[in-house]
Formats: C-alpha cells, sequence, structure tokens
C-alpha cells in the first residue's frame, strides 16, 4: 500500500512537472526556509557508510566514520538511520525512502563515506557492487547532482549533506589504503547549491580525501566535534571543521563548503544559563592553522616541507601546482622551496628564482610563517630581482611577530646591517666591541 506521505509527494511533483517544477520548488523551499524554528522543526538524518567493495578497494573507516556521524546526529536530537555496505539498488531505495520521510518538513542530513568518482563531468557515488570498469561502474551509484535535486525537491525545509567521498584512484596500490576515492582526477567542479541547502565536500574538487590512519577519517573527525558545539551557527561550526582538516592533514586535504541557507541557526543550543546571560562577543576570525604560538610545532612544519621538497620530481608538479592554485599553504611553500633550492637530478636539475618567488608569495600572503622567511631570504639577497633589504625586512618582522626562529635571526641580521650603515663603520663597531 503507498504511504500518504509518498502519495502526496507524487502529487506534488505532477503539479510541479506541469507547472515548471523547478522554478516553483525553489521559490517554495526559500520562502519555507526562512520561516522556519530549527528547534522545533522534526529532523531526519541518513548516513551511509560503503567500505566492504566488491571490486574496488576496501575502505579503512568508512563504516567507523558512518557509526561516528549517525551517533553524533542522534546526540542532535536527528530520527537517524544508519546504512551500511549499500549495494546500489540498496543505495536508491534507502534514498527515495528518505526523501519520503522529507515530504513532513524539517531538516534533513544526509552523510556519505565511501568511493566516489567522476564520469562524463558527473559525480557519483558508489554503491557496494559497483564494477571495477568506470563506465559500468557509472549505472551502479547515484550522481551527486541528482541526490541533490531529490533532497530539494522533497519538502525538506533545509538539507544538509556531508559527502566523504574521495577523489584519487584506489587501483594504485600506493594510496589505496590512505585514500578513499576512484578517479585520479577527482570529483569535477560542483553545480550550485540549490536553495535552502548546504552541502561539504570532505575536499577540493580533483584533490583527495584522507581514509585516515587511526579509527576514522579527519573529515568525520572535525564534523564529529564542531557540529554538536553549543550555540555555534552552522556556518561559523563548518569553518572550524575545515580549519581542523586542514591542520590535522597539513593542507594535503581542504574541505569546501556551499551554502544558500537564508537562516543560519547552531545545531545544539546554548545552555540556559548562557543563553540568558549577555550576549556572548563574535567568534574571532580563526587563524590559519599553521599559525602556531609553538615554535617547535613550527620548526616540525619546516622538516616536513623541506622533506617533502627533497623527494620531488617533476611528475608531481601538476598535483601540486592544482592544489597551490586552490590555496594550499602546504603546496605553495612545498613549491616555492623546490623552485629556489632547485629539483631532480646532475643536468635535469630544475631552479627558478621567478617562479619561487611566485608560489613562495602565495604562501606568504596567507601569512605562513615559513613561506615569509623564506622570501625574505630571497629580497634579501636579490634572488629573483633586485637586493630589497627593507623588503625582507618587513617580511622577517612579520614571521617573527608570529614566533618562527630563523625568521628571528634573520631580522637581528638585518638590523645589525642597518645600524652599520656601510661596510667601514664595521672595523669601529668591532673595536667599541673589545673594549674593557
Amino acid at each position: 500500500m503507498t504511504s500518504p506521505q509518498a502519495t502526496r509527494r507524487e502529487a506534488l511533483r505532477g503539479i510541479a512537472r506541469f507547472a515548471g517544477y523547478s522554478t516553483l520548488l525553489s521559490m517554495v523551499g526559500v520562502q519555507a526556509a526562512a520561516g522556519f524554528d530549527y528547534d522545533k522543526a522534526p529532523k531526519w538524518a541518513l548516513v551511509i557508510g560503503n567500505q566492504r567493495y566488491a571490486q574496488w578497494p576496501a575502505l579503512r573507516n568508512a563504516g567507523n566514520d558512518a557509526q561516528l556521524m549517525a551517533d553524533t546526529f542522534k546526540a542532535l536530537g536527528y530520527q537517524t538511520t544508519l546504512v551500511r555496505d549499500a549495494d546500489a539498488r540498496t543505495l536508491r531505495q534507502t534514498i527515495d525512502q528518505f526523501s519520503d520521510r522529507l515530504a513532513q518538513g524539517g531538516v534533513g542530513a544526509l552523510y556519505y563515506a565511501g568511493h566516489g568518482i567522476q564520469f562524463q563531468g558527473r559525480n557519483l557515488l558508489l554503491a557496494l557492487d559497483a564494477p571495477k570498469d568506470v563506465s559500468e561502474a557509472s549505472q551502479h551509484g547515484i550522481v551527486v547532482e541528482e541526490l541533490l535535486k531529490i533532497l530539494q525537491r522533497s519538502g525538506a525545509q533545509a538539507s544538509l549533506v556531508m559527502l566523504d567521498a574521495c577523489r584519487n584512484d584506489p587501483h594504485d596500490a600506493r594510496t589505496a589504503k590512505r585514500w578513499r576515492g576512484a578517479a585520479s582526477d577527482g570529483f569535477a567542479e560542483p553545480t550550485r547549491v540549490l536553495p535552502g541547502m548546504l552541502v561539504a565536500y570532505a575536499t577540493q574538487p580533483g584533490e583527495r580525501a584522507q581514509d585516515g590512519t587511526g579509527q576514522h577519517g579527519p573529515f568525520a573527525t572535525a564534523l564529529a566535534r564542531w557540529l554538536p558545539e553549543p550555540g555555534l551557527r552552522l556556518t561559523d561550526a563548518m569553518e572550524q571543521v575545515k580549519r581542523q582538516v586542514r591542520a590535522d592533514t597539513q593542507d594535503d586535504q581542504r574541505p569546501m563548503v556551499e551554502s544558500s541557507l537564508v537562516t543560519d541557526f547552531p545545531l545544539t543550543k546554548r545552555p540556559v544559563a548562557q543563553a540568558s546571560a549577555a550576549k556572548p562577543a563574535a567568534l574571532p576570525e580563526p587563524l590559519s592553522w599553521f599559525q602556531w604560538s609553538d615554535h617547535n610545532r613550527l620548526m616540525v612544519l619546516t622538516n616536513e616541507i623541506q622533506r617533502r621538497v627533497a623527494a620531488i620530481n617533476a611528475d608531481d608538479l601538476p598535483l601540486l601546482e592544482h592544489q597551490a592554485r586552490h590555496g594550499s599553504a602546504m603546496a605553495q611553500a612545498v613549491l616555492g622551496t623546490a623552485w629556489r633550492q632547485g629539483f631532480g637530478v646532475s643536468l635535469h636539475q630544475q631552479r627558478s628564482a621567478v617562479k619561487a618567488k611566485k608560489w613562495l608569495g602565495m604562501a606568504a600572503a596567507q601569512h605562513m610563517p615559513y613561506a615569509l622567511n623564506e622570501l625574505g631570504e630571497m629580497f634579501y639577497l636579490g634572488q629573483g630581482g633586485p637586493r630589497q633589504a627593507d623588503v625582507a625586512r618587513k617580511l622577517f618582522d612579520e614571521a617573527a611577530r608570529l614566533n618562527y626562529p630563523p625568521a628571528k635571526l634573520n631580522l637581528m641580521q638585518v638590523q645589525l646591517e642597518s645600524t652599520l650603515n656601510t661596510p667601514d663603520e664595521l672595523p669601529g663597531v668591532l673595536r667599541q666591541l673589545s673594549q674593557p
């Protein structure tokens, strides 16, 4: 027997098709989302964890992450459905059932952990029974853009979609155990987010999301940490998620969040005692993940950059350049240092001060202490252009302010040089210092 909710949904779809459903439902969705009360609204969550693939490499933590997010949504008051290892039929049935529930209105949250691919310009979440051939695999899953349309037409006043799917080739033995994903070129650029919806991707288009080396992946770990934070509005929570994932992966993974929600709201109310107090000050702008006050951590990061530079080869450049152009300070620093120091072997070694300045300049613009100092050294030494000690001093000063030890030493040297003014004064200074 057909449920009343399903009958209602089919009736709405019929009217929508007749009247031009996309425009009609978008307008209704925006108006409903603008006036709904999140605290009183019904809340539904669907959590999918695909881990034990038949023909694609199994994932270590997709199931763990799904359980973690199911527990998180339950604690947040969502009626939660957890589905593990869904084949194509189960995946589609589960999403249809979820859409039926959302016909009652309220808020729908969907989290997916598993493999994802890009095929013919469309992004696909892979079902458990997806065959190894990519063209055939496209028939065993659900297209992300279609998924978003299903949710937007369901009647939900707000939809929260979190895709912990990946963007690399799991058939590559070097990365299969570390990354979730199914195509080296990653997901395509997502289409524009539909009204009343927030969509969070575990990482940038064309890049890779980590499966995690512990019990959970970095994206699920950050979501579970920040979504329940009392009084923290959803958009602020997602900013903290992005910052934490970037820090935990050293910029190897940078989540992307797109929202068309009309209203912003915390998923957990602030405790009554706090809510009755004076309105708290606005959250400060989160610092970049590499702006630590602990100089030991800064030096560990410096060693990691140098380690990556020592291992770089020409084949690594396309991915690094893609990451750098899309804002990865780590990739920018590695590229800049590699072009400055040179990479490759013997006659094939490559070096370019101009390219080094370009990439280091991009990282320095994000106030990365390491890059500020490296760029300062290039200006101080006249590498890639005329020597500019004043510019170098400003760069060293900014890096020193961020507690970067090498910059403090460089700043002392520049300050000493400016005190001496000319080399002729050096003997006099030395005589003065030698006096008892």
